[in-house]
């Protein structure tokens, strides 16, 4: 983890520092503009550790880069307040509502422009993702196979949600863990529908089913290890893997690493297309110790089909409007799901998994980086809009309460809400980072955590 950590620090400085000062410049510049005094301007928490003060501000690093914050003169109903126009406390509710709320806002400006740049550097994404739920694999032992999904089916509603596309199918798959799913079945002219219920699986406790697309490109073989049992078995690069056993891969929506794992068979017969003539191969398999599963020594072909677009700044901005706003409906049904206890709370992430997924995203390169930062930033303001108390959400929430009660809050109530909301976020962060340390944990430690 250490070693992770060093490798890709700068990906996560670039990814959550840019986030958090974009944020805290949303605050910064709003108080400027209506003369509030900014007392300092810090990114992080704790003791300083450097910085510099320009006028009445004190720009400064703290020691806990865990966010930043901007701190205002009056803005603590618990300080001497002396009511000066320069005091936060002081402003009418309309200005006191635009420094709290420009933060989250300009944290869902930056998740625009920046997927908006993406978007028009290169509009690329795999065609699958919006084709409709065509079940073309189908995993042993899965949920799907236990409810007799066939290859071929074509799933046209989950809770009476239609017009399926992958996407949105996988997305209801993973947010619904150990939840039935009533589901409605094309297959071959008739309707049938069937209840399913996915099951807990992988780090994020999402829910799997085990269904797939069918990819021709799975079956072709791209490289062949020397020494392994593939390769003395005489397969080649450009292989089209068709059949394992008695089991035909494409007609029974098997994929070959499922269908080799089950086997029992020592040497198992493999067909493969190869020049338009088939062959049929003898390839014992071996026991990979890493992964404990049956392997033969090849690399598959990975390539997908793309959708590929020219587009234009504006239709770019308009796509990432649509991405976005795709996006915040994920995030209000994953946490309304955590309220009802629908998914698991292992969803959620701290700064740990910030830095794992910035350091994932950095290798596979810079757009890849800018998007992942895209959908932080996003979910950063989302998140700050929610009515906790210290969050901007909590403020704006006691500004909207005391407009419409027409007074404002005792100081005694304001304190107890602060408490709170303290708690709530010391409880949070403790949940986001046990969470971020049981994904980076070896497999074999994994049972010992619930």
């Amino acid at each position: 983890m250490l070693e992770f950590f060093s490798a890709n620090i700068l990906s996560v400085v670039l990814v959550f520092g840019t986030v958090v000062i974009i944020h805290e410049l949303g605050h910064f510049v709003v108080a400027k503009l209506l003369k509030i005094r900014v007392e300092a301007f810090a990114i992080g928490f704790g003791p300083r550790l450097l910085g510099f003060r320009k006028a009445e501000t004190d720009y400064r690093v703290c020691a806990i880069p865990l966010g930043g914050y901007v701190k205002m003169a009056g803005e603590n109903p618990s300080e001497d307040l002396t009511g000066g126009i320069e005091e936060f406390l002081s402003r009418p509710k309309w200005q006191r509502f635009l420094v709290a709320v420009m933060g989250p806002v300009m944290n869902i400006l930056l998740a625009i422009v920046l997927l908006t740049a993406v978007f028009y550097h290169k509009f690329e994404t795999p065609a699958w993702l919006s084709e409709p739920v065509v079940v073309g694999i189908i995993e042993s032992n899965s949920p799907a196979e236990k409810a007799g999904i066939l290859p071929g089916d074509r799933i046209v509603a989950i809770d009476n949600k239609r017009n399926l596309t992958w996407e949105a199918f996988s997305l209801e798959v993973a947010t619904s863990a150990n939840r039935p799913l009533e589901m409605e079945i094309s297959r071959q002219g008739q309707t049938i529908r069937k209840t399913i219920t996915p099951e807990t699986q992988g780090k994020h406790h999402g829910g799997y089913l085990g269904v797939f697309p069918y990819s021709p490109s799975l079956s072709v073989v791209k490289n062949v290890m020397s020494g392994k049992p593939a390769a003395e078995a005489g397969m080649r690069t450009g292989d089209r893997i068709i059949k394992v056993g008695d089991v035909e891969l494409e007609k029974a929506g098997k994929d070959l690493a499922d269908v080799l794992n089950l086997s029992k068979d020592e040497v198992v017969s493999i067909g493969v297309l190869r020049q338009g003539q088939q062959l049929e191969l003898k390839v014992k398999p071996y026991l990979d110790k890493v992964t404990n599963r049956r392997m033969i020594g090849i690399e598959r072909d990975q390539t997908q089909r793309m959708i590929v677009k020219n587009l234009t700044v504006a239709e770019a901005f308009r796509e990432s409007i649509q991405q976005n706003v795709k996006f915040t409906s994920l995030i209000f049904d994953i946490l309304q799901k955590l309220f009802k206890h629908e998914v698991s709370i292992r969803m959620m992430s701290g700064p740990i998994g910030i830095a794992q997924q910035s350091g994932i995203a950095a290798k596979s390169g810079f757009v890849d980086l800018v998007f992942l930062m895209a959908a932080i930033s996003l979910n950063l303001g989302i998140m700050n809009l929610l009515p906790i108390p210290v969050l901007d959400g909590g403020i704006i929430a006691i500004i909207l309460v005391e407009t419409l009660i027409r007074r404002d809050l005792s100081l005694r109530l304001r304190e107890r809400i602060t408490q709170v909301g303290l708690v709530v976020l010391i409880l949070l962060a403790v949940i986001v980072t046990y969470n971020d340390i049981i994904k980076v944990l070896p497999a074999s430690l994994e049972k010992y955590f619930p």
